[in-house]
């Protein structure tokens, strides 16, 4: 037994010997998940809007008006890619958002900014402390969701800064689980009727609340398949259209989607090979016409997705 456990020692030993490529038995192949049935995909890419922006942080839409921060500043542009305003900003920009009237949200790492559609500052609220780190706004007629990735939690406000309610935080009498976040990506938005959702990105999941914190509903779908998601946390990005659908982009494996309103897998947006290969996922946002705009930060393009007449 001592001849042959040597035997096999040094068979080892010559057959793995230093310079000789050994296989890995625990490489994990995602390849074969990065391809996407043509007929899956729903969407065609229209245009690209190229930016002269080094460090693109966020796109939001408002009407006709394409807003972006970017590295210390706020930018306006019309659907053709022409400058129509610039705000020079106090420090750099997380995310940006619009209310109805045209006024523009912009999120730091741990606090808010308001400025008018023309670009004019109108307030700035106070830190949340310095654990914060402030991924997504979204701002109803009355209220302001600040999603803090930092502190796991999404402040409802009132319109002048102050903190009302904390949604999200684990709480087993609502039905709440906390949210799962290993990496700075958060988002929130608002229905059509005005329903708050968010993204819970460790879990796969979409969450669904009251006014008042409760969760109203939610779906989930985890799967490294086309139809799921996957990886620490996606998706990283979303948006919600005017039928109540979402739009997805998530990280690891890039790729945008569709989603309808229950959380039902419609189809792709962009599949993978239309992204390259390394960077970071692509923010969405949607306008009143059905049209997707994915701000491109590898790239530094907006890229602008039109449903195919087929689709």
């Amino acid at each position: 037994m001592a001849i042959a456990i040597a035997v096999i020692i040094v068979r080892d030993f010559t057959v793995n010997k230093k310079g000789k490529n050994i296989e890995n038995p625990y490489a994990y192949d995602i390849s074969e998940y990065t391809k996407v049935d043509p007929s899956e995909i729903l969407y065609s890419e229209i245009k690209t809007i190229p930016l002269n922006i080094s460090t693109p942080k966020g796109i939001t839409i408002w009407k006709d008006t394409l807003i972006l921060v970017a590295e210390d500043f706020l930018i306006q542009l019309n659907k053709n890619g022409e400058q129509l305003g610039k705000t020079i900003l106090s420090s750099s920009p997380t995310c940006v958002t619009t209310s109805l009237n045209g006024d523009i949200w912009v999120g730091f790492r741990n606090k808010v900014s308001v400025f008018d559609k023309d670009g004019k500052s109108i307030q700035n609220w106070t830190s949340f402390g310095d654990r914060s780190v402030i991924t997504s706004l979204a701002v109803s007629n009355d209220f302001v969701y600040v999603a803090d990735a930092g502190n796991r939690v999404i402040y409802k406000c009132s319109k002048d800064g102050k903190i009302i309610s904390r949604i999200g935080e684990k709480n087993d009498d609502k039905a709440v689980p906390g949210y799962v976040i290993p990496s700075p990506y958060f988002d929130v938005a608002l229905s059509e009727e005005g329903y708050l959702w968010a993204v819970n990105p460790g879990r796969h999941s979409f969450e669904n609340y009251t006014a008042d914190g409760a969760m109203r509903s939610s779906w989930t779908k985890s799967s490294v398949k086309t139809e799921g998601f996957s990886g620490c946390c996606n998706p990283s990005h979303m948006a919600i259209m005017n039928d109540n659908s979402f739009v997805t982009s998530e990280k690891g494996i890039f790729r945008m989607k569709i989603y309808d309103q229950h959380g039902e897998y419609m189809g792709v947006v962009a599949a993978p090979d239309q992204f390259d290969e390394d960077g970071l996922p692509a923010e969405v946002a949607v306008d009143e016409n059905g049209l997707i705009y994915a701000l491109d930060f590898n790239r530094k393009q907006i890229r602008i997705f039109q449903l195919k007449e087929n689709g």
